[in-house]
Order: C-alpha cells, then structure tokens, then sequence
C-alpha cells in the first residue's frame, strides 16, 4: 500500500515541474526572437545612414570641383620647352682681404698695407642635354676681366669613361685643380706657383677620365689631357707648341669606416722652344722638352654620423721639373707642400702649411725658400667666409724675408657655392 502511495505522489510532482517549466521557455524563446529582429532593424538602418552620408559628400564634391573650374582661367600650353629651364645656372663669388705687412723695412710697391680686391667670379654652368654639360668661369679683377675656364663635358662617352674639351685647369696633382677663392688657404702653395707659373697649368686642350677596375685600391681613375703648350712658364708660351700631354693616376683606399687615403701620380711632357712669327719675325728654334712629375697624398679622418663637426685632413704635394734650354742648359727644380687642418666644429676650422722650394733658375743647386702659413678659417654660413692667416717667407734664395697678415673676406650667391672647379 506504502509503495502505490509513494508511486501516485512522485507522478503528481513529475507532472507539476513539465507545467511549470513550459511558460518558462516559451518566453526564453520569445525575448530571443524579439531581440534578433531589433538586430536585423539596427543594421538596416546604420546602411541607410552611410548611403545618405556618402551621397552627401559625393555632392559636396561634385560643387567645389564645380566651383574651383569655373574659377581658374583657362591655360593654353605649348610643346617647346620652358625658357627658364634653358637657361644656364649662374653663380657670383667675390674675395677681398685686409692685408697688414710687417717687414723689417717696411711694404714695397708689390706688398702694401691696405685693403684689396682680389676678384669677382662669375660662374655659369648648364647640363646642355642628357649627355653633356658645359661649365664656365669668368675672372673680373681690377686690372681687367680674364677667362679661366671654359668647357664642355661629355659623361659615359665609352662605359665609366668622361670626355672634356675647352679650357680648364689641368689635374697636375689636387690644388692646381682648384679655383683660388675654394682654397683651403688665401693662396696657392708656394712650390705650386714657382715650378708651375704664378697661375698653374690652366690650358686648351681635351680631358679623358676613366674609372678603371679595381687593380690595386678600392677606387682607381687616370686622366689622359693632351692641350696647347700655352703656359710660358714652362712651355713655349705664346708660340706654344702641340702637345703637352699630361697622364695623373689616382688611387682611392679605405684604411677603416672612418679614413680614407688618396695617392696620385702625375707626368707631364711638352715642348718649350718658340716655332712662328713674333712681331713679324719668323723664330725656329731646335726642339726642347719640359718635363714634369708630381706625386699627391691625401689622408681624411671623419668620423661617422660626426663628420659635419669634426674632421681631420693631412694633404701634401711634390713638384718636379726639367726644363731643357738652349746651349744644353736647363733647368730643374724640386718644391712641395704639406698642410695639416682641423675641423673643430660646424664652422671653425685651423691649420698650418709648410713651403718648400727651389727657385726655378739655373744653378739652384743648394738654393731654397721655406715659407710658414698658419691660418684660422670661420664659416659665418655657407655663403660668406672669413680667413685670418699669416704668411712668413724666408730662406737663403729669398731676395728678403717676408711676413704678412691677411684678413680674407669671401662670399658666394647662386646654387654653387665656392665649388672648387
């Protein structure tokens, strides 16, 4: 009886739960359905919204091209090419200098004490096609208006080979390739002007370059120039003879990440006797020969990511000429220079170069000249520089010696500033 009882009452409460529970998840159901259908409305309407606002600034578009067109006036443009572009790049550099003269006896009529101006340089440069490029310099000075270089340069004429012919400053080692207001001091080295002529090699001629394979440096270029012998200083001058013919080898190492060092040979060889008629006299004179070698070195010390403040750079050069003259005489003479400068921050540099040289005459044999040229050079910016140096001359060939003090004022205006050549 007990057991029908307990069976009856676990019957009773099975069927009150299944009751219970049946409104429960018919509104669990509901609510589901309810909240995936508000989903469904979101969404329709965040892509109506973002069709209205993409119409609205495709409008908005549409009236500021509208209105900028109507505007702007209409441009007609033609196929020839733009005037500006044609035109050569010019640029204008000047140099004065203060110079104080402190002899023991006092300024002559070629040193004195005063305020000078040396020169005015205008220098027009113009790549002419996409394969050449012309280069000019022209020097005013007080005495009157000279050119000093005047040529065209063909690039990659052959692979890794340049063409150049004009005038140009020849490259018998580094500096004689360099213009005077570029230097690194106020003047050329002394050797420089004595054996090669107050002006260097400055010649007419043709000029080829070619960067060689790698034979013995990481970088080996030689320079072939065959010009006029017009320096007549060394060659036969106004009645100069062709060629003088120049070879200069220069080999490039890299000692570590932060030094580098250049070495340069350099042979010249020309004529020197006078064939043509001077003041309406015909001269033949018997064949001569000048002849010249130079060696060049230079070591640079920059150091990575600091060279813009600091750097070091040792440059020195060695001259030597044979020049043969009538009555088997001639001349032969041997000078150099070495300088040491450094670079103490973004515009102050200082340095020292010391001058060595025969005097370019016959019978030098035990005769020289020494000179001393401290300096101290300030960048203002990289248009306008001043150079305070100091030029002491002396040495048993010198007619005296000779002490003078330069306050240098260089300036530069257009794209090239003080380039060097």
């Amino acid at each position: 009886m007990r057991k029908i009882i307990f069976f009856v009452i676990l019957i009773f409460l099975t069927a009150a739960m299944l009751f219970a529970q049946s409104p429960v998840s018919s509104k669990i159901d509901s609510l589901t359905k309810q909240i995936s259908d508000l989903q469904n409305r979101l969404q329709k309407l965040e892509e109506k919204q973002a069709e209205s606002e993409s119409e609205k600034l495709r409008e908005q578009a549409l009236q500021t091209a509208a209105a900028q067109q109507e505007e702007q006036p209409r441009v007609f443009k033609s196929g020839q090419r733009s005037l500006q572009a044609i035109n050569p790049e010019i640029s204008v550099t000047g140099d004065a200098f203060l110079q104080g003269v402190m002899n023991e006896n006092g300024f002559t009529k070629e040193e004195r004490a005063g305020a000078r101006f040396r020169v005015i340089g205008l220098h027009f440069q113009s790549n002419l096609d996409p394969f050449s490029l012309a280069k000019i310099a022209i020097e005013v000075h007080p005495e009157g208006i000279e050119l000093g270089e005047a040529y065209t340069t063909w690039t990659n004429v052959f692979k890794n080979v340049s063409l150049t012919a004009g005038k140009f400053r020849q490259q018998f080692g580094v500096v004689n390739r360099w213009h005077a207001h570029a230097l690194e001091q106020f003047d050329f080295p002394l050797a420089m002007t004595t054996i090669l002529g107050e002006d260097g090699l400055n010649q007419t001629g043709v000029s080829i370059d070619w960067l060689m394979p790698n034979l013995f440096a990481q970088v080996n270029t030689l320079t072939l120039q065959i010009t006029n012998g017009q320096n007549d200083h060394l060659f036969a001058g106004e009645l100069f003879s062709f060629p003088a013919v120049l070879g200069h080898l220069k080999n490039y190492y890299d000692l570590n990440p932060n030094t580098y060092l250049e070495v340069g040979l350099t042979g010249m060889v020309g004529q020197n006797n006078r064939r043509g008629y001077l003041s309406d006299s015909l001269i033949t004179e018997s064949s001569r020969l000048t002849e010249l070698a130079g060696l060049d070195l230079t070591l640079s010390w920059e150091p990575l990511n600091r060279a813009h403040y600091h750097s070091l750079v040792w440059r020195s050069e060695l001259y030597y000429a044979d020049k043969k003259l009538p009555l088997n005489k001639s001349i032969k003479a041997i000078g150099g220079y070495s300088y040491l400068q450094y670079r103490f921050n973004e515009r102050l540099y200082a340095g020292v170069r010391l001058d060595y040289t025969q005097p370019f005459t016959e019978d030098n044999n035990g005769k020289s000249i020494y000179q001393i040229v401290p300096y101290v050079t300030w960048w203002q910016s990289h248009w306008v520089r001043f150079r305070l140096q100091w030029n002491y001359l002396n040495g048993n060939a010198a007619q005296k010696s000779n002490s003078v003090v330069r306050l240098q004022l260089t300036w530069a205006a257009g794209p090239h500033k003080h380039e060097r050549y």
